[in-house]
């Protein structure tokens, strides 16, 4: 059992709580004994495409006998899903080299008994002698997708780093010409590459993919949809609530899973409309299956075993031979859908109704839209987005399931980037907000906070331009590795790691913000605890038209949260973009997070643990859409609010300077609904009514780096 050093630095939690990141002053440092661990795990990810990279690794392999493992096969809980794991093994897992897809549900299952497997382990050797032997002989896309979904929901490994998405993987990130250049140095000897203590080091400049080509008008916004933090954070949303996992073990409907599901695409989608508007582009497309896609989309992404991403032209037809049954399927479960939401009930196969038509229902319908085990039904209502996704990126039919080529939008790595996922989720959303406009709209007393009063809002410039940061994509190359030595790494001991000869990264250009703050002036007439909430959204649409609210609700976007106590009186509450809640920071390069690891474990300096990086959280560079050279006009919207205690007490059951708390149901600061109050219709005379709340008008200006 690992154990920490603990130092507080302030007091022991943070007044301000976040929804989604846990907010706290605390900091632990990790002790020897789970820095050991925590290099162990690491290791796991480097050079993920050679098996034999490690020979110690091999020797881990190799010595566990899978089939006769006391330790697998008499312990409750995994004999069922070793034994389904193993059968699989004997008769045919996904050949490595493959390519992985838990869209595929051959590849779903099989990946699915390995996650079990991970996570039932009854102890940290037991799961890694699985995770060694899986790293061997399991399909590399899968053994990744199985071992993080199990490091995020196994809670004795709250705490522990994985290396980020797209260094364990750069081919779902990076683009095919800087891979190819990457491999061609290796490939020459490192030649005009610089070497610094030791190392062979270079840096590649990396582009988007309209650098070669451009096919439409989507790609003016490729520098915001091919993020490669925006991605990671998509594909984290995913492993944090998988759409296959749930049921009481997880937990996952105790955050009320389903609704957060809606809110956080219709939040993506704010997003991405801020950002669209500051490219002119304006609203987001609507599609039909039976028209031409206009949109299409090239990846410029190629898997590891040469195949590349399938790419859609302009103007694709969906509704071809290949896709008859699936169309017919999506189009089903669509009517069914947004049959069942209006008419406020659907009917369980046993006859039993089950009630859509109260504002808690949200979490039942999201449930069913997404299709996981936590939904009531399973058979009327199933995988909507899934097969809009297959269809829509024009992937080709397989002829066998070990060989599938998947689109862009098959992968949670890599499918924001393509603009027609905004499409799909734009329909997803709909169902959102058909099922809003059938809630009463909130009346005064619900928006009304009595006592309180805002006097203004101050905002600093807010500033955007585009900044460098630099990728390590070593693991795209394969390097020489140690020959394995049979007898030489008997048991299970310290693995020895022997740094890389070599470390290439990729230079991106990507977005940011200078820091800024902003400062709310309230009266309140006795002293209270209020929720506080803040949001962005647009001023004008896409022709220069002054939105009206009620039309333009769906567009705000949440930049702050936070619970304060007020005093009677004046009240100035100050925060600063760098401590925005359900924000994190970029994530610690591979080479840097294993040189603190092995620091941490000499006792050279403390290895700290904290929720800056945090997977959960959105990336702090991008909470600011892009606006214009001259400034671009957006609004906040600030309301405050009487604190509406959670049911279960925020942190409660989980360490919040060590996990996200998923599946704990004490993620959230209050109760009120996710998106309160743009979540309804709005009646304005009543929303400009309010003295809690308060609109401010902001100007978002983007420059150059001179410029700043």
């Amino acid at each position: 059992m690992r154990t920490f050093a603990l130092f507080v630095l302030g007091a022991a939690l943070a007044v301000a709580s976040g929804a989604f990141v846990p907010s706290t002053s605390q900091v632990k440092y990790a002790e020897k004994d789970w820095l050991h661990k925590q290099e162990d795990l690491l290791l796991l990810f480097r050079h993920l495409y050679e098996k034999d990279w490690n020979p110690q690794l091999v020797a881990y392999a190799k010595n566990f006998h899978f089939k006769e493992s006391a330790e697998l096969f008499q312990h409750e809980p995994t004999v069922q899903w070793a034994k389904k794991l193993w059968s699989y093994y004997e008769h045919g897992l996904l050949p490595k080299g493959e390519v992985f897809s838990v869209y595929d549900e051959v590849h779903r299952e099989q990946a699915i008994a390995l996650f079990r497997v991970l996570y039932h382990a009854k102890d940290w050797e037991t799961f890694y002698k699985v995770a060694a032997w899986a790293r061997y002989y399991v399909n590399e896309g899968m053994f990744v997708y199985a071992l993080t979904v199990a490091v995020t929901h196994r809670a004795d490994m709250a705490g522990f780093v994985l290396p980020a998405p797209y260094e364990i993987s750069p081919y779902h990130f990076i683009n095919t010409e800087v891979i190819q250049k990457a491999q061609q140095y290796k490939m020459q000897g490192y030649y005009g590459m610089k070497k610094v203590d030791g190392v062979y080091t270079v840096t590649i400049p990396s582009n988007y993919t309209g650098w070669y080509m451009h096919t439409n008008a989507e790609q003016k916004i490729s520098y915001f949809t091919e993020d490669i933090g925006l991605n990671s954070y998509y594909y984290y949303l995913h492993t944090d609530y998988p759409f296959w996992l749930g049921g009481e073990l997880f937990g996952l409907s105790k955050d009320r899973r389903g609704e957060l599901y809606l809110y956080e695409h219709q939040q993506i989608l704010a997003r991405y409309y801020l950002e669209r508007l500051s490219n002119d582009l304006g609203h987001v497309p609507e599609f039909s299956w039976w028209t031409p896609i206009a949109t299409g989309y090239y990846p410029d992404l190629q898997y590891y075993n040469g195949h590349s991403f399938p790419a859609r032209d302009n103007y694709y037809h969906v509704d071809q031979e290949s896709n008859y049954r699936e169309i017919r399927q999506v189009v089903d479960y669509e009517k069914r859908l947004r049959d069942v939401i209006d008419q406020g009930f659907f009917v369980l196969p046993d006859g039993k109704k089950v009630n859509l038509s109260t504002p808690e229902s949200i979490d039942v319908l999201g449930n069913l839209i997404q299709a996981n085990p936590d939904s009531y039904e399973h058979r009327f209502y199933k995988y909507v987005a899934m097969y809009a996704r297959i269809i829509m990126g024009a992937a080709i039919e397989p002829v066998e399931p070990y060989q599938v080529i998947p689109s862009a939008l098959e992968h949670y790595e890599s499918a924001m980037r393509d603009p027609v996922f905004y499409q799909i989720y734009k329909r997803i959303v709909a169902y959102y907000h058909q099922f809003k406009e059938h809630l009463p709209e909130y009346t005064y007393e619900e928006l009304n906070y009595p006592g309180v009063k805002i006097d203004g809002v101050v905002v600093d410039k807010l500033q955007t331009y585009f900044d460098r940061f630099d990728v390590d994509i070593t693991n795209a190359i394969d390097i020489e590795p140690e020959p394995y030595v049979p007898g030489k790494y008997e048991g299970f001991g310290e693995i020895e790691y022997k740094p890389d000869p070599v470390v290439i990264k990729a230079r991106t250009m990507r977005l940011n913000h200078k820091p800024f703050t902003y400062k709310i002036s309230l009266t309140a007439d006795k002293p209270a605890k209020a929720a506080v909430r803040v949001f962005l959204g647009p001023k004008y649409d896409e022709y220069g038209g002054l939105y009206t609210l009620n039309e333009n609700r769906e567009n705000f976007y949440e930049l702050d949260y936070f619970v304060q106590e007020l005093t009677a009186g004046k009240n100035v509450l100050t925060r600063s973009s760098v401590n925005f809640n359900g924000y994190v920071k970029d994530r610690t390069s591979f080479y840097e997070l294993y040189r603190s690891v092995m620091a941490g474990y000499t006792g050279a300096e403390k290895f700290q643990l904290d929720m800056t990086e945090a997977h959960c959280g959105f990336p702090n560079r991008l909470m600011l859409p892009k606006g214009k050279k001259g400034g671009m006009p957006f609004q906040l919207y600030v309301i405050v609010s009487p604190y509406k205690a959670p049911q279960v007490s925020q942190y409660t059951g989980f360490d919040p300077v060590l996990s996200c708390g998923v599946g704990s149901g004490a993620r959230y600061m209050d109760s009120y609904a996710f998106g309160y109050p743009f979540d309804r219709p709005i009646d304005e005379k009543l929303f400009y009514a309010v003295p809690n709340a308060f609109f401010q008008d902001v100007s978002i200006y983007h420059k150059s780096e001179g410029e700043l």
